[in-house]
């Protein structure tokens, strides 16, 4: 699995900063593009972010996908800002449990949790 040459990491235009087992951080800079109305950094680029490091953090030891995703939003971040999205798995294995973190520096602005269910072996 080449996680650099995936797709959807190029169009976030995010880098992964971190990845071990159970665990996966990557950053970003909030760009045009992902502003919404307000002029303020639209979730779902937040989301987004944390999603691509939860599919890194489920998949360091086997295969896995999501089932379900559920994330509160706390502060905005603006255009040039820069976000870190984590996950990390908090317990399971067959059904793995993870906790779900985007900071602007320090600034906790978005967690949630999300399950992710292991694939069958073909």
């Amino acid at each position: 699995m080449d996680l650099y040459a995936d797709p959807f990491r190029k169009f976030l235009k995010c880098e992964i900063e971190e990845i071990r087992d159970g665990f996966a951080r990557v950053k970003a800079v909030v760009k045009d593009s992902f502003l919404n109305f307000y002029g303020v950094v639209h979730g779902a680029f937040i989301m987004a972010l944390l999603d691509f490091a939860f599919a890194i953090s489920a998949n360091t030891d086997a295969r896995r996908v999501a089932i379900n995703i559920s994330v509160y939003f706390y502060s905005p971040a603006k255009l040039g800002d820069v976000i870190y999205a984590e996950s990390e798995r908090i317990k399971g294995k067959k059904t793995g449990f993870y906790k779900l973190r985007a900071f602007k520096e320090d600034e906790l602005i978005a967690e949630g949790s999300a399950i992710a269910k292991m694939l069958e072996k073909d």
